[in-house]
């Protein structure tokens, strides 16, 4: 599958459920500045013109439909000049009058949106809307330039008069990878509910719900994905995952209250209850649907729930709140505001933020083999029932530690205790410009130092300065000067980092005792000095 191709499957499973043939997407041949061209009809997808003659031919008269355009550039930077090609060949696309030439089947979907402007009686509003992607692989857009030939492109499209609303949107590397890990995961649900009370409506929510349900029906519909399995991707958005029975008083009271008959009756009065957040929610009658779906809070409740789903009947009841919503700062705020109702550290609702999630995927995506692998802990406990050694598990606190203090140059902070730190995480470690490399570099170089340390095959004055030692394998491999963290010439630096210290060879002991016999010609070095910024240019002083 190439890149056009893959682009368009994302942004097309953004729209639909159904099967996507990403080849069926994009066309073979020269085309005009765009990639690929569909229509979402109803969330199907058309691409034909039987098949839009057919669509028609139905007597609804009140088709949903949005047209599709994209262009994709496999590029680490953004182009004004792209975008205005683009912006170029979507207008000449709409025009009666093309200047462009198409190939077969691009002119066969220019005619397919012929069809459509004729048929506006038909469509819902009147009018069908219109979405254009431009993808790239960069980083998401900040330059004013290239978010001003963003606004541009949908101005021309709401000045065209054809559609009820357009978008224009500009697709980096991050956005893409979250179309992707969505489209392998979208879902949705329908079940009864026993009542249910509304919400008014506010800003950014369209429908929002109190609703009480049969515990069995929330667990077998809502919990339980087609092969039996818990939906563990529901609770993405949660700040911290299960807490195992053994670990966690109150989720054996949960378990407790569910599995005594009597106080089952009464567990939806005692329990808090839940929060779900869905872009999409239809309450009709005695049901409610809802898609691609996280359950914000009660991820506990929800576990224990499923956990004792055999013995789950009628009488027991859930709460929960569902919300109709695809803001993601109005989601970030719900989940703050519902989790702050628990103990939950400051700096746990790190986890939220879209540079954390990137950071999680990409360490799934680079332990290609099991010598290599790490694994990110975004949420408490994300790990905590896989057989998984400790010392390959970072969580949020230590990731943060290792990274600033190797990339960043703060092992000074590092050595802090680190719930003081939770500011400095988010504005600098966690920076959405920094490459990931960076973090699973930091962390591999402290997993391979406590290995070599636990063999006894490195100095034990390693472990004492073990956020300054990161620091300084940095200097000693890179150079005094080394790349910026959103360079993409940092991602080099990791390269010959890891390189090294992956090996069990001389060479990678020499350096680590090179490292240790310069931390020994420092003066004495007590605790207080470990956290000041002058020992920090001390320690580079040494590594030159």
């Amino acid at each position: 599958m190439n890149f056009e191709a893959f682009s368009a499957y994302c942004i097309a499973k953004h729209f639909t459920f159904d099967n996507v043939n990403p080849e069926a997407l994009v066309y073979e041949g020269d085309e005009p500045g765009i990639d690929s061209a569909f229509f979402i009809c109803d969330e199907a997808i058309i691409t034909s013109i039987d098949e839009i003659n057919a669509l028609f031919e139905k007597k609804k008269n009140n088709h949903d439909i949005v047209c599709v355009l994209i262009q994709s550039k496999t590029s680490e930077t953004w182009n004004k000049k792209e975008i205005n090609t683009f912006e170029s060949a979507v207008l000449d696309f709409m025009s009666e009058n093309s200047e462009h030439k198409y190939n077969e089947e691009l002119n066969e979907r220019k005619e397919v949106f012929n069809i459509i402007i004729k048929n506006v009686g038909k469509i819902k509003n009147g009018r069908p809307r219109i979405q254009c992607f431009f993808v790239n692989t960069a980083n998401e857009a900040s330059d004013s330039e290239i978010l001003s030939a963003e606004r541009t492109l949908k101005n021309r499209l709401d000045d065209t008069g054809l559609f009820f609303s357009s978008e224009a949107s500009l697709i980096g590397r991050e956005k893409l990878l979250a179309y992707w890990i969505k489209s392998q995961g979208a879902y949705e649900t329908t079940f009864e509910i026993i009542g249910s009370a509304s919400f008014p409506k506010s800003a950014g929510i369209e429908e929002s719900y109190v609703v009480t349900i049969s515990a069995k029906e929330f667990t077998s519909k809502v919990l339980t994905d087609e092969n039996g399995s818990l939906r563990k991707s529901i609770f993405e958005e949660n700040v911290r995952d299960f807490i195992p029975f053994d670990g966690s008083e109150i989720n054996t009271e949960i378990g407790n209250t569910i599995r005594n008959e009597d106080r089952a009756q009464r567990f939806g009065i005692m329990n808090n209850g839940l929060t779900i957040i869905s872009p999409d929610v239809r309450l009709q009658s005695n049901e409610i649907y809802i898609s691609n779906y996280q359950i914000v809070n009660g991820c506990q409740t929800s576990n224990v729930l499923f956990e004792n789903s055999e013995i789950l009947n009628d009488k027991i009841t859930i709460m929960a709140k569902i919300i109709e919503t695809d803001d993601q700062d109005i989601v970030d705020d719900i989940v703050k505001s519902t989790n702050r109702q628990n103990k939950i550290e400051e700096h746990q609702f790190l986890a939220t933020l879209d540079s954390v999630k990137a950071v999680e995927r990409y360490f799934v995506a680079r332990g290609g083999d099991e010598e290599h692998r790490l694994y990110f802990e975004r949420r408490p406990n994300q790990y905590g029932r896989d057989d998984i050694p400790g010392i390959r598990i970072f969580d949020l606190k230590e990731l943060a530690r290792c990274t600033g203090a190797m990339f960043l140059d703060k092992p000074d902070v590092a050595s802090r205790y680190p719930n003081q730190l939770v500011e400095e995480l988010q504005g600098i470690v966690f920076d959405p410009r920094n490459k990931e490399e960076i973090f699973y570099t930091a962390a591999y170089c402290s997993y391979r130092l406590k290995l070599l340390h636990s063999n006894n095959r490195i100095d034990k004055i390693l472990n004492r300065f073990k956020w300054y030692s990161l620091m300084a394998i940095r200097y000693m491999i890179c150079g005094s000067a080394p790349a910026n963290v959103t360079s993409a010439k940092v991602e080099k630096d990791c390269e010959s980092i890891i390189d090294i210290i992956s090996k069990n060879d001389e060479t990678c002991i020499a350096l680590c005792n090179d490292i240790a016999r310069r931390f020994s010609t420092l003066a004495e070095v007590d605790r207080d000095r470990l956290r000041t910024t002058r020992f920090v240019s001390e320690v580079r002083e040494a590594m030159a």
